[in-house]
């Protein structure tokens, strides 16, 4: 019989045994699965959250919690190892004698490894011995450092503090040029039997290197003028901040589209290092062209032109075109740096505007003026002096409004304080405007008036999603005849940035007609709460309130709800609001706001 023809029995077996499974294969149908695989569960009991993290991190075996294991000979031995992981992991914090009961047993789902674990008394530390050599030893940063150092003799060893000093000191040497740092001895020993330890410190600070002259690389601008931007001067000690600011400056000054700055401690010489300033100069003329809708003006749309760079000594000037529904005008500034070429500016501007609000405003404005602006600290301070002529309609004085004309010159202070990490996005931070401006009548003036105002908004994020925002607004003004007081210098309430609900300047006195007249007065209050729903969306609710009057106050309110979304530019906000102090019909409004909220 031939070969192939042949079925040997131990074939035949293998055979019936694969027959016989395929029955039970469609019994079990497509539900069937495998038995789960073993997990590892691992348990650590007697230490704070703080020590118990750590041990955490450094347990070999705690990395295979929650994955398919190992064979079991390699879980004994990680096993094994536990005691020796924990005890590194407690020795940073001072605890070089626990106490550590250690157990690995099967469970109806795998395996359990339970460390119950006493750490034992703490090393106290018995000395701390720590020195600036060099010209560091005077220098108050590294003073500073050393004196908030956390451990003294008497408290328990913790080596994080230790790690941080030495972290501090490099990076303060490196900030502060002292290039030639380095940590000379750095110990900290560890006696068992007495269970003490003694922390020794050794830092060179080595030399302080200096700056040398400071050279630009442009041909734009006059060197004086740039070298104004300097805060430092040659020989004066080496500040990683300085150059920082110097860059971030030159940046700002919208005259460069790139800035590099290279103070290297390899091209010192005599521990002087030059400084050197590669810059880019950018395109000095920039156009712009806008158009947008605002639930206040309607339509609108705006041409500019701004020219950087007018000549070497860094003048600008900028000028506008831009209209709307409720208003028109034209408007233009000349500027100058001033000393401080980052903050100070000299201007002369001149505008003129036609504003058109039903019922409340119409009027032309023509008018010229001049500033001085500068930076104290967060504050943003200027100085000015306006001269115009402003043609308006009078509503207090009659139902349908009284044609008059008034020229002033008013000189004005305004003050501007503003906090915040981030001016486009902000999660906390808080601005505050005061103003003060009047006339004089004897002084080319149509009327005498005092007028003081003031405007603060403070945000608060909490709980990451959860955000707070308050603002507030009030002025006063004191004038010989309120008819010759301009409508532009009246105080009116209602609109996006007011009280929302209202359509824009529609709080205040009115007169028999119902028109508004303005007031002398202003009181505006809000509260906004927004959440977080995702990634640069947020929904708000908020509550508004406020009034201008002339002799009492009576608050109009409005509340409602909002959406935000965190674009690149600044919030877009569309809020729909209801005025309180309506009649139904007439209090649903949107409100759609883009920019900056302080």
């Amino acid at each position: 019989m031939p070969v192939a023809n042949r079925i040997c029995l131990t074939d035949w077996r293998r055979f019936a045994g694969l027959w016989l499974m395929l029955p039970l294969l469609f019994i079990a149908g497509p539900g069937w699965t495998a038995p789960a695989e073993d997990k590892l569960q691992v348990i650590i009991q007697g230490l704070d959250d703080r020590l118990r993290e750590n041990v955490a991190a450094h347990l070999e075996i705690n990395q295979l919690a929650g994955k398919p294991l190992p064979p079991e000979s390699r879980l004994r031995w990680l096993n094994a190892r536990a005691e020796e992981n924990i005890r590194q992991a407690l020795q940073p914090f001072g605890y070089y004698h626990p106490v550590i009961d250690a157990s690995l047993q099967r469970t109806a789902t795998g395996w359990e490894a339970r460390y119950q674990i006493t750490p034992g008394p703490p090393v106290i530390i018995r000395k701390v011995d720590i020195e600036i050599l060099g010209e560091g030893a005077d220098d108050p940063a590294f003073q500073e450092a050393v004196r908030n150092f956390p451990l003294a003799p008497g408290k328990t060893l913790d080596e994080v503090p230790y790690e941080q000093l030495k972290t501090k000191l490099r990076i303060l040497a490196t900030e502060r040029g002292y290039f030639d740092a380095q940590l000379l001895t750095h110990q900290i020993q560890v006696d068992p039997q007495t269970n003490q330890a003694d922390i020794i410190l050794r830092f060179a600070a080595g030399p302080r290197y200096r700056f040398g002259a400071t050279t630009f690389q442009q041909d734009i601008l006059e060197p004086a003028l740039l070298n104004r931007y300097l805060d430092y001067q040659p020989d004066q000690p080496y500040l990683a901040t300085t150059l920082s600011k110097l860059q971030s400056d030159l940046l700002g000054s919208n005259y460069f589209s790139r800035v590099e700055v290279n103070a290297s401690p390899e091209n010192a010489q005599d521990h002087t290092i030059p400084v050197d300033v590669t810059l880019e100069p950018r395109k000095p003329r920039q156009y712009t062209f806008s158009l947008g809708y605002g639930t206040d003006t309607g339509p609108r749309g705006r041409v500019g032109v701004e020219n950087f760079r007018v000549n070497r000594w860094g003048h600008r000037y900028r000028a506008a075109i831009q209209a709307s529904q409720i208003q028109y005008g034209v408007a233009g500034e000349y500027s100058i740096p001033g000393a401080n070429l980052s903050t100070d500016t000299y201007a002369v501007y001149g505008s003129f505007l036609d504003e058109q609000i039903p019922n409340t405003k119409d009027s032309q404005s023509l008018s010229i003026g001049a500033k001085k602006q500068w930076r104290d600290g967060l504050w943003q301070k200027t100085v000015a002096l306006d001269f115009g002529q402003e043609n308006y309609l009078d509503y207090s004085s009659s139902p349908e409004g009284e044609d008059r004309s008034s020229i002033l010159l008013i000189p004005s202070l305004h003050w501007s304080w503003v906090n915040a990490g981030n001016r486009l996005n902000v999660a906390d931070g808080a601005r505050l405007d005061l103003k003060l401006r009047g006339a004089y009548d004897p002084l080319l003036s149509d009327v005498s008036f005092l007028q003081p105002a003031a405007y603060a908004k403070w945000i608060h994020t909490f709980a990451e999603r959860h955000r707070l925002l308050a603002r507030a607004s009030a002025g006063g003004t004191w004038v010989s005849d309120f008819d010759n007081l301009p409508t532009s210098l009246r105080f009116y309430a209602g609109g996006d940035n007011s009280v929302r609900g209202y359509r824009l300047d529609s709080i205040g006195p009115e007169n028999a007609a119902g028109k508004v007249t303005g007031g002398k007065y202003l009181a505006v209050g809000s509260l906004e709460y927004d959440y977080l729903f995702r990634d640069k969306w947020a929904v708000a609710a908020f509550a508004d309130t406020g009034d201008a009057f002339n002799d009492s106050l009576s608050l109009k309110s409005g509340v409602g709800v909002g959406l935000r979304w965190l674009s690149p530019v600044g919030p877009i906000r569309l809020d729909v609001a209801s005025g309180l102090d309506r009649p139904p019909g007439s209090q649903i409004r949107l409100h759609f706001n883009i920019g900056p909220e302080l």
